[in-house]
Formats: C-alpha cells, sequence, structure tokens
C-alpha cells in the first residue's frame, strides 16, 4: 500500500510519502497550476512502491486548487482520500477563536511541534510561507492563537503590484542590509523588515508565556529567516505538517 500526505497551500502543493512505520519517506513541493507534474511525480512514486492500494490525506487552505487536486486523485482511481479543511478538524488541543475557518495547517504545525517541544515547556512555532504565522503553544500543549504576517513572496508581490516602477524580486539568500541599487535595496528592506518582524513577534510573545519557550521553525523559507534570529541553534523541520499529518491520518506502526 502506498502512503501519501499532501499539504496544500497558497504557494506551492507539498507531498509526502510514507514509509512502513509511518514516518515521511521522502517529500516533493511542486507548483499548484501544473498538474502535468502531479501525474508525473505520482507515477514515479507508483512506481517505486510497486504499485497497489493508493491512501492519502490531504490537508487543504485552498478550496479552488483542492477541487482540481481532488478531481485528479479521482482521475488516478485512488478511492481513500482523508480531507482536513480547517484546524477544527484537527486533534490539538485548542484555546483559539473560530477554529471551523481557521488554516488547517497552523493547527498542525502546532499538533506537530506538540510532539517535540518537551512536556512542561512553552512553544512557538514559525511558519514561513506564503505568510508568516507566529503560534503559541502552554506548558500544558494548548494553542492559544498567535500572529500571522505577510511572507517575503507576498511581500515583494504586493510591492511591484501595488507601484508603478518597483520590479518584482525574488529572495534565495540573505541580503546585505542596504543597496545603491532599486532590486538591492528591495531586498534589504524586504528581508530586513520581515526578520524584524519575526523576531519582535517572538520576543512580546516569549515575554508572556512564563518559560523558556522551544522555537520550531518550519516552512519554505525558514532556512532563510530562522539563522538571523537563531543562528545554527535553530529547529528547522521542514515536515512539520506532513508529519502531524502522517499521524492524524494514519496513526504509527512504529518508531
Amino acid at each position: 500500500m502506498i502512503r501519501v500526505v499532501a499539504d496544500l497551500g497558497n504557494t506551492r502543493l507539498k507531498w509526502g510519502r510514507l514509509d512502513a512505520s509511518g514516518r515521511i519517506a521522502e517529500s516533493i513541493a511542486m507548483p499548484l497550476d501544473d498538474p502535468s507534474a502531479w501525474g508525473e511525480a505520482w507515477a514515479g512514486w507508483k512506481h517505486d512502491s510497486g504499485g497497489g492500494e493508493a491512501c492519502w490525506a490531504v490537508s487543504t487552505v485552498n478550496p479552488p486548487v483542492a477541487d482540481r487536486l481532488e478531481k485528479f486523485l479521482a482521475d488516478q482511481r485512488i478511492g481513500r482520500v482523508t480531507w482536513i479543511r480547517s484546524a477544527a478538524e484537527v486533534p490539538v488541543p485548542k484555546d483559539v477563536e473560530g477554529a471551523e475557518s481557521g488554516g488547517s495547517d497552523r493547527a498542525l504545525a502546532v499538533l506537530g511541534a506538540t510532539r517535540i517541544v518537551p512536556r512542561g515547556r512553552p512553544g512557538l512555532v514559525v511558519m514561513c510561507g506564503t505568510a508568516i504565522t507566529v503560534e503559541r503553544i502552554t506548558t500544558e500543549g494548548v494553542w492559544q492563537g498567535g500572529a500571522i504576517a505577510p511572507g517575503l513572496g507576498q511581500t515583494a508581490r504586493a510591492l511591484n503590484l501595488m507601484t508603478a516602477q518597483l520590479p518584482f524580486i525574488e529572495l534565495s539568500r540573505t541580503p546585505p542590509a542596504w543597496g545603491r541599487g532599486t532590486v538591492d535595496s528591495l531586498k534589504a528592506g524586504i528581508f530586513w523588515g520581515i526578520v524584524g518582524a519575526v523576531r519582535e513577534l517572538l520576543a512580546r510573545q516569549e515575554s508572556d508565556l512564563g518559560a523558556d519557550p522551544v522555537v520550531v521553525w518550519t516552512g519554505g523559507d525558514a532556512v532563510l529567516l530562522a539563522p538571523p534570529i537563531f543562528g545554527d541553534q535553530a529547529r528547522i523541520e521542514p515536515d512539520l505538517i506532513l508529519d502531524a499529518l502522517a499521524g492524524v491520518a494514519f496513526g504509527r506502526t512504529g518508531d
């Protein structure tokens, strides 16, 4: 049997294939608008696994693309698909408002972090994707909500779309804190402005959690944003959401 978990966000679609123990054996991130890439990836995984029955679990915060993914899975004759479409469906203790409309990715990230944070210590989860969120976990393992801010790509896109002359820029490395030209100045302002915002959010949330929190980072831009704030000590968990989803949908058959 092939077991797959998928995290469908606003920028990318990430799949994870599980091993016999229920752990992520392999993961891949793909564009949202390229079903041919989905088909190629799925054909490869199915071939490598020797075919057989397939079971999927999907967390989504993107209803339009979820409809297309649902059709894709039906076309592949995958009959067993579990969908998680809101934070309310994730079995993590909550003290939040509007879980029925809250993002399943946020709740799953928190659930994944509760398995990492030692019992009796609070935690903070920083998700670095289309949006950047900082989620609070109490010493009792209760998710209290958090903060949502624009991510690197979204900030760059907004400046490009809402101005007449600023170009769209992409960040793949840590830039200097200033630039002589427009592009380098944009990179400096976007990157270090977001680093400053995340640092401030962490500091303000840490101050009333009652103990030194464990900070867990995840998301595509975590490798860029975590080191300037936490250095080499930053705990980055690229598959945090997928691993939590695997536990929810399929449980564990071993360690």
